[in-house]
């Protein structure tokens, strides 16, 4: 698969569907995996070469569902990026592309990454709130390279990272939640704060170092030791549907009395900028698409759906566009190219 193929086909984990859809965006379950023997930190490229053509034919081996199989090297920068905004690779490894891999399952819905900190790290993606669901998937597909490949384990440790805390389940859980609601009330950075009490951590919108945009924050287990993935599942499924109770209580205050004519300003003004702007920065966009999705997801008629607007939260990405423009596309210009497609797409509604 070329991956500006990739353009033309909805990603499944992105869709507007699955439990709690409105604020739950997706679920992300990850699993590290390492061969035994050094990790790829600290191995040179013949031994990273071997690693990845090992892991490419034990994936083959277990059969993903259409994968296709991608060599970061073989990749240009623009093409590395556009898998980072896809959430399928890591900012880490479309900045060290050389014997470094990635390998998509069918609707994107798996992805398993090759030589970054671990050499392998298989990941299961679905829409809303399904923690478990996503779980017994990456547990299957653990299950059938467990088949093919010797994992470094210990029965003291647990599975052996490159990251002490991946270690013991190598597990880490993950929800992208859509928190306006908390941001516009400022409760969010309380919110947060309280998370490390839970063993839970927040990020931005590409995971570790990346900032928030657009009122999205990935919740996460913060470390895989101690506790069995049964566990940290319950834990972090208690936090987000506690976390979402606490979304829908800041937007139903949002929507009453003296705050709700501010608040459908704001949504209001987001689509009069939306439909009409000819420059449209990346992060600005995603706050005025952070607005429109709010003043839907709380059941006003508006001139769009949830579906349209996650398909353009992940189309307007600089690197979405630049292959969309089939070409690298300089700041204004892509400000342009943006500020275009979302015309035409709301207009279309």
């Amino acid at each position: 698969m070329q991956l500006h193929n990739m353009l033309r086909f909805k990603t499944a984990w992105a869709e507007a569907a699955g439990p709690q859809h409105e604020i739950v965006l997706s679920t992300r379950v990850r699993l590290a995996r390492n061969l035994r023997g050094p990790f790829p930190g600290h191995i040179g490229p013949h031994t990273l070469k071997k690693t990845l053509d090992h892991a490419f034919y034990a994936i083959k081996l277990a059969a993903v569902k259409n994968a296709a199989f991608f060599k970061m090297s073989d990749l240009d920068e623009t093409d590395r990026e556009f898998l980072v905004e896809r959430h399928l690779a890591s900012p880490l490894l479309a900045a060290h592309p050389a014997q470094r891999g990635v390998v998509v399952g069918d609707d994107e819905t798996i992805a398993v990454m090759v030589n970054e900190e671990d050499h392998l790290r298989l990941a299961v993606l679905l829409p809303g709130r399904q923690l478990h669901a996503a779980h017994a998937a990456v547990d299957r597909l653990d299950d059938g390279l467990s088949a093919v490949l010797d994992f470094a384990f210990r029965d003291d440790l647990g599975y052996l990272t490159a990251c002490p805390t991946n270690l013991g389940t190598g597990m880490r859980a993950s929800c992208l939640m859509h928190l306006p609601g908390l941001t516009m009330t400022g409760a969010v950075g309380r919110l947060l704060e309280n998370l490390g009490r839970a063993g839970l951590i927040a990020r931005g919108l590409y995971g570790e170092g990346t900032r928030v945009v657009g009122d999205v924050f990935q919740l996460s287990n913060a470390t895989g030791f101690g506790r069995t993935e049964r566990e940290i599942l319950a834990a972090l499924d208690k936090s987000v549907a506690a976390i979402a109770a606490r979304e829908n209580e800041a937007r139903a205050a949002l929507s009453t009395g003296a705050a709700k004519i501010r608040l459908e300003d704001e949504v209001h003004r987001s689509i009069a900028l939306l439909g009409a702007a000819r420059l449209l920065p990346f992060e600005e966009c995603q706050q005025h698409l952070s607005r429109l999705r709010l003043g839907l997801a709380m059941g006003w008629k508006l001139p769009s759906d949830l579906s349209l607007v996650n398909e353009l939260t992940l189309s307007t990405q600089p690197a979405h566009l630049d292959l969309l423009a089939q070409k690298e596309l300089t700041h204004r210009d892509r400000d342009a190219l943006r500020a275009s497609l979302v015309r035409r797409r709301l207009k279309a509604c």
